[in-house]
């Protein structure tokens, strides 16, 4: 029985390819600390780096028999572990796109909801003000905002003069400044 820490990569590679599985060891004793090294270097996680390192070596002894090294064990173990590492990378900061995607999602959700309530709540005081208006005055401001009437047409129908719309328009604007000073200074 060789001492298998005296083979050379090459001879436990055929050993390996054999189903050897003290070849296996010493491939995996050999290079386990300098690929966990390099990949924790890439990741700066302890625990993704050795996940990594782990399915490279769980990988080479499922493929043992199937594979044909054009390179030496050490660059096709150095290239496993650094592929795994980037596709790691890639699939983090994919994750990491999506839920930031996601969180702007969210808040910009909130802030649409947020506006929809208070949008509903002052339409609702705004409906309100208007039904206290005194009645005359609510039927004339109601068919010029809600109606869209002109003041000529107002005038008309009710059988009033422009003059009178227009200034019973204007009180009831008034009216309504003076319940919701805030908003009407905006426009």
């Amino acid at each position: 029985m060789p001492l298998y820490s005296t083979l050379t990569d090459n001879e436990l590679i055929v050993l390996l390819n054999e189903g050897d599985q003290l070849a296996y060891t010493e491939i995996y004793n050999r290079y386990w600390a300098v690929l966990y090294s390099h990949s924790r270097r890439m990741l700066r996680d302890d625990d993704e780096a050795m996940d990594i390192v782990q399915d490279v070596f769980t990988m080479l002894w499922k493929k043992a028999s199937e594979l044909n090294f054009t390179t030496s064990v050490q660059a096709y173990l150095y290239s496993s572990v650094r592929n795994q590492t980037l596709n790691y990378i890639n699939r983090s900061k994919l994750k990491n796109n999506y839920l930031e995607s996601l969180a702007d999602f969210l808040e910009q959700g909130e802030n649409v909801t947020d506006d929809q309530v208070i949008y509903r709540e002052f339409v609702a005081r705004i409906d309100k003000e208007i039904s206290n208006l005194p009645p005359k005055m609510r039927e004339i401001f109601e068919m010029s905002r809600n109606i869209g009437l002109s003041h000529k047409d107002i005038a008309e129908k009710l059988n009033i003069t422009d003059h009178t719309v227009k200034k019973t328009i204007n009180r009831a604007l008034k009216l309504l400044r003076n319940q919701f000073p805030v908003f009407f200074t905006l426009f």
